[in-house]
Order: structure tokens, then C-alpha cells, then sequence
């Protein structure tokens, strides 16, 4: 869900004036009148910003210094993923280049766990683990941004001995152009908004002979394209 437009729009002008990339120092008259609004409509906005933790804020004697957090910047980022598949023409393809390393040894486990639902969603039986794939660059990024504005496959969670297991997002993907999966995000996961697990039928690292660090590139399908 996308935040409010007066705090993304807030965001973004504390991005254009350098914030993005470092801490600057300013005023709320100086913020509001590049934004076109009042100095205490400035105030309230910047202070309902770092409240949300979208910003770090100090005072200083010349005002206060500001720079967007990673959630922050995440937020500017997912709007411009967004931006760029409404402009995007049909048929453009999402890229995400990325490299492999180790997981949390958690993977076999969920998998297992949700084998039945991958099969009825995916088509296929998932081999019992995930490939971990690290995000290259700020262009992969952006990419992993445009996946998510795609339609994605649900998987629907459920409960077993007492024990809930959430709902699953699932993305089709090509593997270096030669293999089927996906990539599938969970609600509850322990890893960071870079690492991407995708599934297979197949062992991944061997079928490929992928090893650590190795590089590798994930080709989302869109779900029309689905044969």
C-alpha cells in the first residue's frame, strides 16, 4: 500500500533538495516554501515523517539536518516502480540481476511445508529449498519494484498443529533464460529487502552449477504469458 500523497510528496522533495543521499541542513520556511506550503504545514509534515521513520532528524543551530532512512528511500522507490510500469510499454521486460548466497538453512523446511499449495498454484512440485539471490544494483532494484506491480500468484496460507503459516506471493521467473521457478515472498520473513528466495523443480545450484557470489539473472513472466 502506497503512503499518503502529502508524505510521499514530502519525501520526494527532501530528495531534490539532497537528502536522498545525505544529511543537509535547513529550515521548515526553507522546505515549505520550495514545497509551496506553509512553514507549519512544513513542520508538521517533516515531524510526521520521522515519527513514521522515513527520515533521521536533528536540530541544529541553522535549523534542523534531515536524510531519508532506507524506509524512506524504499517508499520513493516503490512509487518510482510504480511510475515506471504504468509508463512502461506492454511487452517491456523486467530484468533482475542478482547474485547467489547462502540462505538460513529455513528454506527446506517452508517449502516442504507448502509443497502441495506450490504444485496447485505453480505447476510444478518445488525441489525442498530455495535459491537466495542478493540484488545487484539500484537498476535491479527498481526491477524487483516493477515485479511487485505485477499480478502476482497467492498462495493462501494455512494452519497446521497449532501453527499458522501465512499467505505467500509468488512471481514466475526464467532463470539465466533456462529454468522455471519463482520467486516467492512470504509475510513473515527473516531476511533483508534484497535477498530474493526463489524455487525450482530442480536443485538450482547444481542444475546450473551455481555457486556463491556466482552471478545470475531472473526474467519475470508476466501471468498472461503463462503457458
Amino acid at each position: 500500500m502506497l503512503i499518503e500523497p502529502e508524505t510521499w510528496f514530502t519525501l520526494y522533495s527532501l530528495a531534490q533538495l539532497g537528502a536522498i543521499h545525505e544529511r543537509v541542513t535547513l529550515t521548515t520556511r526553507q522546505l515549505g516554501n520550495f514545497m509551496g506550503v506553509s512553514q507549519q504545514t512544513a513542520s508538521r509534515r517533516v515531524a510526521h515523517c520521522a515519527e513514521s521513520g522515513y527520515i533521521s532528524r536533528t536540530l541544529t543551530a541553522n535549523g534542523m539536518g534531515v536524510e531519508l532512512t532506507e524506509q524512506g528511500r524504499n517508499e520513493l522507490l516503490q512509487i518510482l516502480g510504480g511510475l515506471e510500469t504504468a509508463l512502461a510499454q506492454t511487452g517491456n521486460e523486467i530484468l533482475i540481476r542478482g547474485k547467489v548466497v547462502d540462505g538460513l538453512g529455513e528454506g527446506a523446511y517452508y517449502v516442504d511445508a507448502y509443497s502441495s499449495r506450490f504444485r496447485s498454484a505453480l505447476g510444478f512440485a518445488p525441489f525442498s529449498g530455495t535459491l537466495n539471490v542478493k540484488v545487484a544494483d539500484e537498476e535491479s532494484q527498481r526491477a524487483v519494484s516493477r515485479m511487485k506491480h505485477t499480478p502476482p500468484l497467492v498462495v493462501t496460507g494455512f494452519t497446521r498443529e497449532g501453527r499458522t503459516f501465512g499467505d505467500v506471493i509468488c512471481y514466475r521467473v526464467r532463470v539465466n533464460d533456462k529454468i522455471e521457478g519463482a520467486v516467492v515472498i512470504a509475510q513473515r520473513t527473516h531476511h533483508s529487502q534484497d535477498i530474493l528466495e526463489v524455487i525450482a523443480p530442480v536443485n538450482l545450484r547444481k542444475k546450473l552449477g551455481l555457486g556463491v557470489d556466482e552471478a545470475l539473472v531472473l526474467r519475470v513472466v508476466p501471468l498472461h504469458l503463462v503457458t
